[in-house]
């Protein structure tokens, strides 16, 4: 006996923790997997994370791990003007009381870090990446494969550097409410 869910056009999530929006949802209760097609969104708590497909995996109703294909993008929003992004050909986020405590960022990494308090900026680029997450905050990243990276305090940017990566779309508009879901 499996449960198998289907959902097509404008598919919104809601729960406390995590919040999702996509075109398209299949979820297999066999092997405990959503996977969400078509211009997904993710949140979990201040993060953002996009790409062109999202795995889902989950045990006793928590998430476990999440893979992303295709584009993925992990932001946060400092403020309107800030946000501390990072990007590779693929990521897997892992969950711990449905909260993301690790992400592994594995080819042509790329990351735009706001320091502390923004007082600099970090733009980096390396093969691949793990950065650790505690109370909302990274607390270590570790870059491997020859990481190149450049440190610009805010008041010498240079105009000609991108602050944003590619595909960066803030999309705070589209996160889904209880009562969206819920009262529709």
């Amino acid at each position: 006996l499996y449960r198998l869910v289907k959902g097509y056009r404008r598919v919104k999530i809601f729960r406390n923790d995590f919040q999702a929006v996509c075109d398209s949802l299949v979820a297999v209760s066999t092997d405990s997997m959503i996977l969400l097609y078509i211009d997904p969104v993710l949140w979990n708590q201040d993060n953002q994370i996009t790409s062109d497909v999202m795995d889902i995996f989950t045990a006793n109703s928590q998430i476990v791990r999440a893979e992303f294909v295709g584009r993925p993008l992990m932001v946060s929003e400092l403020d309107t003007m800030h946000y501390n992004q990072v990007a590779g050909k693929q990521m897997t986020a892992y969950f711990r009381d449905n909260a993301i405590y690790r992400n592994d960022v594995n080819g042509n990494a790329r990351t735009i870090y706001y320091m502390q308090d923004i007082i600099g900026l970090l733009v980096l680029e390396s093969g691949d990446l793990t950065f650790f997450i505690e109370e909302k905050q990274v607390v270590k990243i570790t870059y491997r494969n020859n990481p190149v990276y450049t440190i610009y305090p805010m008041d010498k940017i240079p105009p000609d550097v991108d602050l944003f990566l590619k595909d960066f779309k803030w999309e705070a508009k589209r996160r889904p409410t209880q009562r969206d879901v819920f009262d529709r």
